[in-house]
């Protein structure tokens, strides 16, 4: 099921908030961009070239941030770049970064469930994957990499 920019109004309708032209602009571009991760700043950036008039950046982040309380949105934490946000319909996924070119490939969270299981087991620590990425050397960046180099040694 497509969450359309109609779906996230009513979420923050149910919320009590007026609905304002930038707050529906907001929600038309999450909407419309659902398969991107974006950050609050694309975000302004894209609501603010298709607005006639000015757009206060505090009104994307309380709208973000009224979206996220209502659960229509998750943010993630990409790589060393700005928080990013996507609808939370959107299948359960983790970040996998390369941290030599920057390549975001996403991985079902079902491939990571016998990793965390084990580390729930071992420590009792059950891992929250759902904010942050993964880092380390996409396969092109690995094959490229020097015959003597490591991934163990990737952001130290």
């Amino acid at each position: 099921m497509h969450i359309d920019a109609k779906d996230l109004v009513a979420d923050l309708r149910s919320q009590d908030l007026r609905i304002t032209e930038p707050r529906r602009r907001v929600c038309e571009v999450i909407a419309a961009r659902h398969g991107e991760h974006l950050s609050a700043v694309a975000i302004y950036d894209i609501v603010q070239s298709g607005s006639q008039s000015h757009i206060d950046r505090a009104t994307v982040y309380r709208t973000l941030d009224a979206l996220e309380d209502a659960g229509s949105i998750r943010h993630s934490h990409i790589g060393h770049g700005p928080t990013v946000y996507h609808l939370s319909n959107e299948s359960h996924h983790q970040h996998l970064v390369c941290e030599r070119c920057g390549n975001t490939v996403a991985v079902g969270k079902s491939q990571l469930g016998p990793f965390l299981d084990a580390i729930a087991e071992q420590t009792g620590f059950h891992v929250d994957v759902d904010h942050f990425a993964l880092g380390g050397l996409c396969r092109e960046c690995s094959d490229a990499a020097p015959a003597d180099s490591s991934t163990s040694d990737v952001g130290q």
